[in-house]
């Protein structure tokens, strides 16, 4: 009989269970960071679908927030679950960044005025980042017993997929000369220093 339904999963990741809540514990804390910047900055962006479209993309962002606490106590991460909500209703509310060099780095793109800018440092540097490390714990962890894990981030890579084709569409029509080109790849080279010194979203150096 011809076995139709293969299943090529494995057993076994590169993830313990407390490596895996640590990810997803900075994952969360990034993706709050993506969410209150979009939010912060869209009031005084001067393009009028900037303003809307970041603004979006930030409650896209407070959702993928939201979904990887569901995942937490899960995990045996329990700080603000709600032990009245059965459990598949319970979220955490703990978040941690990996390293204070992170938080420096985000305070640095957070305090960015230029428009231009903006979109560089959350889209060409910390989205494409995220989606990246995203990509790889899908590839990298347990398929079988993490199988929650994997479908929070396939969901998420939907949305950060949209945001990344967005961001770079937006950087096109605003990056409209040579020296702004290079005004915002100085930009985002001192913003890749400053992540790589931190070692990512997961202080892995």
């Amino acid at each position: 009989m011809t076995e139709f339904a293969l299943d090529q999963r494995r057993i076994g990741g590169a993830f313990s269970v407390d490596d895996n809540a640590r990810r997803i514990l900075n994952y969360r804390y990034a993706e709050r960071i993506c969410m209150v910047t979009g939010a912060g900055w869209a009031p005084t962006c001067p393009t009028i679908k900037v303003k809307w479209t970041i603004s979006e993309f930030a409650y896209d962002d407070a959702v993928h927030h939201h979904d990887l606490g569901m995942r937490l106590p899960e995990l045996r991460i329990l700080e603000g679950a709600d032990y009245s909500n059965p459990p598949t209703l319970r979220s955490s509310t703990a978040e941690k960044p990996p390293n204070e060099d992170f938080v420096t780095f985000c305070g640095e793109l957070q305090g960015q005025g230029d428009e231009l800018l903006r979109i560089v440092g959350l889209y060409r540097v910390l989205k494409t980042h995220l989606a990246v490390n995203y990509r790889y714990h899908m590839q990298a962890t347990d398929p079988v017993s993490d199988g929650p894990t994997v479908r929070i981030l396939k969901h998420i890579l939907v949305d950060e997929e949209e945001h990344l084709k967005w961001g770079q569409q937006i950087y096109e029509e605003l990056a409209t000369t040579a020296a702004r080109r290079r005004e915002a790849l100085e930009w985002q080279m001192h913003l890749e220093e400053l992540l790589v010194n931190a070692g990512g979203v997961t202080g892995e150096r």
